[in-house]
């Protein structure tokens, strides 16, 4: 395998130097290698060259909020929102004042319907990852207006993620939501055993079959079986 040496300065804008310790050993297998410093080169030029989401500070985002042994339950979806100040690091999150995505509108209702309580009001969703849940985008980067536009340049970088996170945790609780995160889950060989499975939570899949899922009650009865503590969902309406 060819090894390299990321740049420095690469490490500095893209804040990996702000990581926590516990990630130490999974970056500094991707920094060895020739594909994560090609990864951030080309990601620099498309911040140049075009508008991105997130702002490039956020790109890391969530390996800054959550430690390795936190994480209970890793969600993935699809990209990042593509729309203007948006997307904030955390997948299907954002900070954007007085504004929910109509895909987080979705999961909210769904969690309403599943767990008999109000839909959150809150579209910052940082309370779930404190709580453990690796809110993961299958690419951590979109340009303005063009889903999918960076979903090839983050694939490596995702699946070597994806099997690290197996590999560190058996029992770490798998949520896929959409056909790439369910094509992801295939191909690095995710056990059914504690994955849940549905459509993605957008406007245009959410009717066919991510309403009526239950994935939050779900997992919780997946922790409890694993002798872990649930998730408080609701917690997202505290901060």
């Amino acid at each position: 395998m060819a090894e390299t040496t990321t740049n420095q300065s690469l490490i500095q804008n893209f804040k990996l130097d702000l990581i926590g310790p516990s990630w130490t050993e999974f970056f500094q297998e991707q920094i060895k290698q020739k594909y994560f410093n090609d990864l951030l080169i080309q990601i620099e030029e498309e911040y140049k060259n075009y508008s991105c989401c997130p702002v490039k500070d956020n790109i890391f985002r969530l390996f800054q909020e959550i430690s390795l042994p936190q994480i209970k339950v890793a969600i993935l979806g699809q990209d990042p929102y593509h729309q203007l100040d948006v997307a904030d690091g955390i997948a299907f999150s954002t900070q954007k004042p007085s504004y929910i995505p109509r895909t987080l509108e979705n999961i909210f209702l769904e969690l309403s319907k599943d767990l008999n309580c109000a839909p959150p009001t809150n579209s910052n969703l940082l309370p779930w990852v404190k709580e453990g849940v690796f809110l993961l985008n299958t690419a951590l980067t979109v340009r303005l207006r063009e889903p999918l536009s960076h979903l090839e340049l983050w694939q490596k970088f995702i699946y070597s993620l994806i099997k690290y996170l197996k590999n560190y945790n058996n029992n770490l609780i798998w949520v896929f939501w959409g056909k790439k995160a369910k094509l992801i889950k295939e191909e690095c060989e995710i056990s059914d055993e504690f994955s849940l499975v549905s459509p993605h939570p957008s406007p245009f899949s959410a009717k066919y079959g991510f309403f009526g899922s239950r994935p939050f009650s779900k997992i919780n009865n997946l922790l409890i079986r694993s002798g872990k503590d649930p998730i408080n969902w609701l917690a997202v309406e505290k901060i």
